[in-house]
């Protein structure tokens, strides 16, 4: 229920009861014999009204007279009728409003209704049909795979209210429950899948205005070589012959179907309506990765680079768009996940970028060439850790600073050479 405050105005009239003169509505007022108040309130109890609507009633209660000095009026909308069973909310009316500029109050979690009559709202073709009133000539009511006409009548009655230019929105409360009178699945008010909504509507709408009253018995024909104009031609035609509707002027196509047979090879070519297409949403093909470089030279500070690489590609594309950016070669690169002071996970070159996350910490090492085993190369790890003496007897440690890769001879390395490279690795 909608309450809307209003100040009287300056001749004593109200501004709502101006748009109202143009209908029979009757009212009634009760005045108060009391003049002493300052104040004046009116409650008024009204419907949805246009020029198709019957004789409706509103109540107005207005105490004091009409030497106050100021004055507010409350206005409670409630249900109406436009000549049908099927008035379908309570609407807030608004002079200004712009025809099918109008919202639709959600009934819960029904967003999902909303948007598809919004849709289908603004499609030219068809809500000019059910403006000029054309269904009601091709309402099929006998129609065993209809629904009476119901569903029909019903989304009739909202789009007139939507492009009534009355409402700056409605509440399309009586058009769901049709809805869920013929389609259990919808007489809740839980979230629903739109599409599947917009699916049922539109073969609702299809079966209660379809122009086939009998349908016919019809084979389908097999190609056989002929050109594919021929065979759509005689396809459409075959399904004009059993549908025939607006929903299937506008929205009806065919779809080509290609079949060979790998045991004989034979090609069937065939033509299968559709009504409506279910497409994926357009996906993302490359990501975004923030690495550090971490370059042999220890003179050199790690480095930060941000990367776009292909979401289902591999460390090698991650290390090739590093390499155009750094000049390092891709050889020479060594990915890993770097996790409280140590080496997490050390990446293989044929990896797939989707096992890295993004909350990853992303160190990549300039190292000598040793992803072949007859490389003159090995790469080593190396942590760091502070011995520290505890109170206890035993002596614990600690990790601290960044973990690195050094690259030493695979060949003729002793305790004194390798202390020196990694000496001067640290320096």
């Amino acid at each position: 229920q909608v309450l809307v405050i209003e100040q009287k105005n300056a001749d004593g009239t109200w501004p709502r009861q101006a748009q109202s003169k143009s209908s029979t509505a009757t009212s009634r007022s009760y005045t108060t014999p009391t003049k002493s108040p300052t104040s004046s309130y009116m409650s008024t109890a009204s419907s949805s009204s246009s020029s198709s609507s019957p004789p409706s009633s509103s109540s107005t209660i207005t105490n004091g007279d009409g030497g106050s000095s100021s004055s507010y009026g409350m206005n409670s909308m409630g249900k109406g009728g436009y000549g049908s069973s099927y008035m379908s909310s309570y609407s807030y009316r608004e002079p200004s409003s712009k025809p099918g500029l109008c919202g639709l109050s959600n009934l819960g979690n029904t967003c999902f209704m909303n948007s598809a009559l919004q849709c289908l709202s603004n499609t030219p073709p068809l809500t000019e049909y059910f403006l000029t009133d054309d269904y009601k000539e091709e309402i099929n009511k006998e129609n065993p795979l209809g629904m009476k006409g119901e569903i029909a009548m019903a989304y009739a009655e909202l789009i007139r209210q939507i492009w009534s230019g009355e409402h700056s929105y409605v509440a399309p409360r009586m058009f769901k429950t049709q809805v869920g009178r013929f389609a259990p699945q919808f007489s809740g008010y839980q979230q629903q899948d739109s599409q599947e909504l917009l699916a049922f509507l539109l073969d609702g709408l299809h079966e209660d205005l379809n122009r086939v009253k009998k349908k016919p018995y019809l084979e389908l024909k097999d190609a056989d070589g002929r050109p594919d104009s021929v065979v759509a031609k005689e396809a459409w035609d075959n399904h004009l012959r059993r549908n025939n509707s607006i929903i299937v002027d506008i929205f009806h196509g065919l779809f080509k179907s290609t079949l060979v047979c790998p045991e004989c090879a034979k090609v069937s070519v065939t033509f299968d309506p559709f009504c409506y297409l279910t497409l994926p949403l357009p996906m993302r093909k490359d990501r975004t990765m923030e690495v550090f470089l971490v370059r042999s030279d220890p003179h050199c500070k790690p480095t930060q680079y941000r990367l776009v690489v292909p979401k289902m590609g591999t460390v090698s594309d991650l290390c090739a768009a590093l390499s155009k950016l750094s000049d390092v070669p891709a050889e020479n690169m060594v990915v890993t996940d770097v996790y409280n002071h140590r080496f997490h996970k050390i990446f293989q070159v044929d990896e797939m970028l989707s096992h890295i996350m993004e909350r990853d910490d992303l160190f990549v090492y300039e190292v000598k060439s040793s992803r072949t085993d007859d490389s003159e190369w090995i790469t080593l790890p190396l942590c760091f850790r502070e011995r520290r003496y505890r109170q206890s007897t035993s002596a614990g440690t600690i990790l601290f600073g960044q973990p690195l890769l050094v690259s030493v001879p695979r060949h003729n390395l002793t305790a004194k050479l390798l202390y020196n490279l990694i000496l001067e690795r640290i320096q």
